[in-house]
């Protein structure tokens, strides 16, 4: 990967400036099992889908340059608008997570949050939801 700045425009956290290069160096398309990677994986889909808007937690925040990057090379002349949100949190240091055997907003609400605190903590979080 060429060194070099991606630079976009985070529509919650405004412009933002990232060089894969530094942060990587070259991107695998392929792992070791020959199974194609995460960022290869959402780039293709994206761009092939057309897909215009991203949305998606702060923690992926460092993909989206190399997402840019490798999106240009293959051809994509418009990338997609982008928001990185807050995420809810399980406990106030571990996130929801599939790996850990999380999937989703039930989790919580087994976990004994009521639907209340649910929405009220999504809306503290994107600030974009009325209360």
């Amino acid at each position: 990967m060429d060194p070099g700045a991606e630079r976009f425009f985070d529509e919650w956290l405004g412009p933002q400036e990232q060089d894969p290069s530094l942060q990587c160096g070259d991107l695998l398309v392929r792992d070791r099992l020959a199974n194609w990677t995460y960022q290869f994986a959402v780039t293709v889909d994206d761009h092939l889908q057309r897909i215009t808007d991203v949305i998606r937690g702060v923690d992926l925040l460092s993909s989206t340059g190399r997402q840019l990057r490798l999106a240009r090379l293959l051809g994509r002349t418009n990338p997609p608008r982008f928001w990185h949100h807050a995420l809810v949190m399980k406990s106030p240091d571990q996130k929801l997570s599939k790996s850990d055997g999380d999937t989703g907003i039930g989790d919580l609400r087994a976990a004994g949050w009521t639907a209340e605190q649910v929405l009220a903590k999504a809306r503290a979080l994107s600030g974009t939801i009325p209360t």
